[in-house]
């Protein structure tokens, strides 16, 4: 399991809140991953399109940027 958790914003840095994320895989999340609907994440799916990351020190500071995929 990945071991960083993010907050997750929608279209920008500064966009909508979405939730915290920690992605279920061995690697951390970065452009173009695919973030699962049943991880906490309201509406989905998502797409990693920027994203800000420290490490286990300035976790509030962990942040992904997502995309609405359309199905």
């Amino acid at each position: 399991m990945g071991r960083l958790t993010y907050d997750v914003r929608l279209s920008s840095l500064s966009g909508e809140l979405l939730g915290t994320y920690r992605h279920p895989g061995p690697d951390e999340p970065n452009v173009g991953t695919l973030l699962s609907v049943g991880e906490g994440l309201a509406g989905g799916p998502w797409r990693v399109s920027d994203y800000v990351q420290t490490d286990d020190s300035a976790p509030a500071k962990n942040v992904l940027v997502v995309e609405p995929i359309e199905t």
